[in-house]
C-alpha cells in the first residue's frame, strides 16, 4: 500500500526509488530498427524525445538527489547533427537525428549494449526504461 508521501510521486519516480533499493533491474527496451521517414516526421519524433527527456531526467534526479549520482542531459553541438546524450557517470545513451536528402531517421546509441544494427525507440515511454537501464547498471556495478 502506498504511503501518504508516495501520492506526490509519479509511477516513474517510485520506480527510480525501487532501483535505488536494488529492484527493477531487468528492463528490456522496446526498440525497433531505425528507418527512413520524411524529414519533418523524423524531426518531430526526435524533438518530442528530446523534450520528454527533460521531464524524465527531472523526475529521476528528484529521487536521486542526496542518494546517488544524478543523470545528466547534454545537447550535442558543433557536430552538424541534432543529438542529445543521457549520461550517468561513464555510461551514456545518445539519441540523434540523421538525414540523407529528404529522408531522416532517429537513432539510439548505447555503447555499453551489444548489437550493431541502428535502432530507435518504439515510443517516448522508452525514455523511462532507458533511464532505469542506466541507473540499474550503475547500481549493479556498485554491488
Amino acid at each position: 500500500m502506498a504511503s501518504e508521501r508516495d501520492v506526490v510521486f509519479t509511477a516513474f519516480m517510485l520506480r527510480v526509488r525501487d532501483v535505488l533499493d536494488g529492484g527493477d533491474r531487468a528492463v528490456p527496451l522496446r526498440l525497433r530498427p531505425s528507418s527512413l521517414h520524411p524529414v519533418a516526421q523524423a524531426t518531430d519524433e526526435w524533438f518530442y524525445l528530446r523534450a520528454r527527456s527533460e521531464q524524465v531526467i527531472a523526475e529521476a534526479n528528484a529521487m536521486l538527489r542526496g542518494h546517488a549520482e544524478l543523470v545528466d542531459l547534454q545537447d550535442e553541438y558543433g557536430t552538424g547533427v541534432l543529438a542529445f546524450v543521457l549520461r550517468r557517470g561513464a555510461r551514456l545513451a545518445r539519441i540523434s537525428l540523421g538525414q540523407t536528402g529528404r529522408q531522416a531517421w532517429v537513432e539510439l546509441e548505447r555503447p555499453y549494449a551489444s548489437g550493431v544494427q541502428p535502432v530507435e525507440p518504439e515510443d517516448p515511454a522508452v525514455l523511462e526504461d532507458l533511464v532505469v537501464e542506466l541507473l540499474a547498471q550503475r547500481v549493479a556495478s556498485a554491488d
